[in-house]
């Protein structure tokens, strides 16, 4: 999966529109003396921790605790409830600084809530709600953490039995990484355990730390959860510190063969200014052979490791993908070790920068030219069984003469031959349900993500924007879908929900949206054409009558 914790502001992080620790918009910040002022006030109760808080040293070492930590922490963990997760926290990072302690799970049991039946009576919490927002609220909301954490009873209606279903927290904490976190996720799932909230944080000084609430484990008692928990890790020999296992390097082998030589001669290829730059690779503006050309590099760190295989990767799919509305591909260099990948320029940057950080908005006519042509670029690839798997505005180019085209094939894939893949991968924001729940999927996921960018150009928002990619993700997983204004084309609206129908059977195929978008097109043009007309006779009678 694609996304990365954070997004660079200067250059642009070629990674993510959003990153999984980016966060609600909040109206002021947490005054830091005053939290660690209350966070001493409520532990002085207890008795528990008077030799800690007489230590003379133990104010400097909270308040350097603290000040590592985002904002949006102090604003997310309550005080006055439980200042004791604070020093759980601390302990955590502390442990998590010691290299032969990491990664650092930390589990406990939280209360027991009723579980909603699923619909042949078994009680089961991945059933989607026949409310889902009111669901999201219950699961996701942060201010929610006090009724999951305390002695609050959580009122669920529904029409069969209930079963009790146990809450868990679990707390990691490792090196912080691009694709941790979706590492992560797919690790819980793969264990059994249910997602219900997340909050997700990176530390300053480069840790992560992710606090999880999971049901889908029996008992209270948490040992034997750790234990299987590492147990599974070490099973997929993929630890969530990314480190180099032989796995990776033979895949990266069969791909370098499948790869070839290199395709471009370095002495016609003049590097120019750095225009973007993220976790893995650098993106830089040049030429080759008089063209005018981007290059993107992959960083000398991320050879031999996963980033590398999506580079390989990306140049095969390239390498057979040629139409109007797919990035054009010029050529590979593959040899050690110097990597790059060398297209056509974009001048107009990516969609996502200029609906959301030029704001601007789009008529209706340019909504629909604008969204053909991502239709069909899309078209195109599903005809030759390539599923993109990351589709968003930040893979969407603009060219010359605003033409659109696909880009960033990292984690593109042939479809297989049984026709759905497992694998979860993409970004929180943009992606499918039924990667989300770590179910099969197959092109229709693609068809989700569209549906997502075609409500960005028609809102010129950012989906989900007031909440975290991890929580969006959750939100959708449980029916939650983006309100679509009343001012946008009543045909158009329908379409976007038939795009992010829950069923992938039920979502449309792009030939068909083409064909949607083009007769919507038609329609309006034609009435526009019929006003101008319109207007134009009266005018004309206009001067008739005054002449």
């Amino acid at each position: 999966m694609a996304p990365s914790r954070r997004v660079g502001e200067e250059p642009q992080d070629l990674d993510e529109g959003s990153g999984e620790s980016s966060q609600a918009p909040r109206e002021a910040h947490p005054d830091l003396d005053e939290v660690q002022r209350r966070i001493c006030e409520r532990l002085r109760p207890t008795r528990r921790h008077d030799q800690t808080l007489a230590d003379p040293s133990f104010q400097g070492r909270l308040a350097r605790h603290l000040q590592r930590l985002p904002r949006r922490y102090l604003f997310d963990l309550d005080v006055e409830g439980k200042a004791e997760d604070f020093l759980l926290h601390w302990k955590i990072l502390q442990d998590c600084a010691d290299p032969d302690k990491r990664p650092v799970f930390h589990a406990r049991y939280l209360k027991s809530k009723p579980g909603r039946p699923d619909r042949d009576g078994a009680a089961g919490d991945n059933q989607q709600s026949e409310e889902p927002c009111e669901r999201l609220m219950e699961d996701l909301s942060l201010e929610k953490r006090k009724t999951v954490d305390g002695n609050d009873s959580m009122s669920i209606s529904s029409r069969g039995d209930l079963k009790t279903v146990l809450l868990h927290e679990i707390i990691f904490s490792s090196i912080d990484r691009p694709k941790l976190l979706s590492r992560l996720t797919a690790l819980l799932s793969e264990v059994g355990l249910n997602i219900q909230e997340a909050h997700v944080y990176s530390t300053k000084d480069g840790y992560c730390l992710d606090v999880f609430v999971v049901d889908g484990w029996d008992t209270e008692e948490t040992d034997d959860l750790i234990a299987k928990i590492k147990e599974t890790l070490t099973q997929k020999n993929a630890s969530p510190s990314n480190s180099t296992n032989s796995s990776t390097s033979e895949k990266i082998s069969e791909l370098q063969q499948k790869v070839g030589g290199s395709e471009i001669d370095l002495s016609m290829l003049t590097m120019g200014e750095k225009i973007a730059s993220g976790s893995s690779a650098v993106l830089y503006r040049g030429t080759y052979n008089g063209l005018d050309v981007a290059i993107k590099s992959l960083k000398i760190a991320n050879h031999n490791n996963p980033s590398e295989i999506e580079f390989l990767q990306e140049v095969l799919i390239l390498r057979k993908v040629k139409h109007d509305n797919i990035l054009q591909f010029y050529g590979a260099c593959t040899d050690h070790p110097y990597y790059c990948i060398v297209t056509e320029y974009m001048p107009g940057g990516n969609l996502y920068d200029f609906l959301h950080k030029h704001n601007n908005f789009l008529d209706l006519v340019t909504i629909l030219k604008i969204a053909t042509s991502i239709s069909k670029g899309m078209d195109y690839l599903h005809q030759n069984d390539i599923i993109h798997r990351d589709l968003k505005t930040a893979n969407i180019l603009i060219g010359h003469d605003q033409v659109i085209k696909i880009a960033d094939f990292g984690v593109a894939r042939h479809g297989s031959p049984e026709g759905q893949m497992t694998a979860e991968t993409g970004t929180y924001r943009w992606m499918a349900p039924e990667i989300i729940n770590h179910k099969p999927y197959d092109s229709k996921a693609d068809v989700f993500s569209f549906a997502i960018v075609l409500w960005e150009l028609a809102t010129s928002k950012v989906p989900y924007d007031n909440m975290t990619p991890l929580q969006a993700a959750l939100g959708v997983r449980q029916g939650l879908r983006l309100d679509i204004p009343g001012s946008v084309h009543p045909r158009l609206s329908k379409l976007i929900q038939q795009c992010w129908h829950e069923n992938p059977d039920v979502r449309p195929t792009f030939a068909e949206i083409i064909v949607e978008l083009e007769d919507i097109l038609h329609h309006v043009q034609a009435v526009k054409g019929g006003n101008r007309r319109s207007r134009a006779k009266m005018q004309k009678k206009s001067d008739i009558r005054e002449g």
